[in-house]
């Protein structure tokens, strides 16, 4: 059994992959898990012929991502992002892909908290919805959002659009310009709530942070079951390329 753990867990990985382009037509970055899988069938079938030295180096290696995995994974999941008790001044609403003029469903899910927390909580805020437009998208990410939010009883006068940003950074970096010239004070003496998804959050909290936003907390939507462990591995790869780039 522990001899043939790797092609379990191989399997595992390739039969998700599957799942995910039968049932959902496929998400981004759903690939790593058919790589994984494979890297894992390529390994068994190698491992016995494998230098000592060199199997020890590559336990180790994969030891210590993993830990780091972990550990990462653990902050993520545990970061603060359901805070209803603190009031806002304005909302921002972080940006996510559109099909054709529609939200997909990670955009649908912030829309709609966005909306589950104007309900609860009569908060009288701003709401900033943040994206441009990307590649194969037919409007804004910003367009489509505050369409979204009107037909969904949001009222039209509180709704800014920040319609350039292409990234988490420049949703920040531009949101703050607008939030700035709107209320004539700076970023850093108002209240701020971040509507994103939950996998986001922590990473989200230090681009935010990058932007004197420092009196920012989080009311994050619920990621669908079956797409969990894509988003929360893919997010793993998008902290470590920031803390790379930034």
């Amino acid at each position: 059994m522990k001899k043939n753990i790797d092609l379990m867990i191989a399997s595992v990985f390739i039969i998700y992959y599957f799942y995910l382009r039968l049932f959902f037509g496929g998400i981004s970055f759903d690939e790593i898990f058919l790589i994984f899988g494979i890297v894992l069938i390529i390994y068994h079938k190698i491992k016995e012929k494998i230098n000592r030295k060199l199997y020890r180096f590559l336990k180790l290696s994969f030891t210590t991502l993993l830990t780091v995995f972990l550990i990462l994974e653990s902050v993520f999941i545990f970061y603060p992002k359901r805070n209803i008790k603190d009031d806002c001044d304005y909302l921002i609403v972080l940006g996510a892909a559109v099909k054709n003029n529609t939200p997909s469903l990670t955009l649908k899910g912030r829309l709609d908290s966005t909306i589950e927390y104007i309900n609860k909580t009569n908060d009288d805020c701003y709401i900033v919805v943040s994206g441009g437009k990307g590649s194969g998208e037919n409007v804004s990410e910003a367009f489509a959002m505050k369409e979204y939010l009107i037909n969904n009883g949001i009222n039209r006068n509180i709704i800014i659009e920040e319609n350039m940003s292409k990234n988490t950074y420049e949703n920040f970096k531009f949101s703050k310009k607008m939030i700035e010239n709107h209320s004539k004070k700076e970023i850093q003496d108002l209240n701020i709530k971040v509507v994103t998804t939950d996998f986001h959050a922590f990473r989200s909290s230090i681009l935010a942070k990058k932007n004197r936003f420092t009196s920012a907390t989080f009311y994050t939507s619920k990621s669908k079951a079956s797409f969990v462990p894509v988003y929360y591995i893919r997010e793993f790869f998008a902290f470590t390329k920031m803390l790379i780039l930034w």
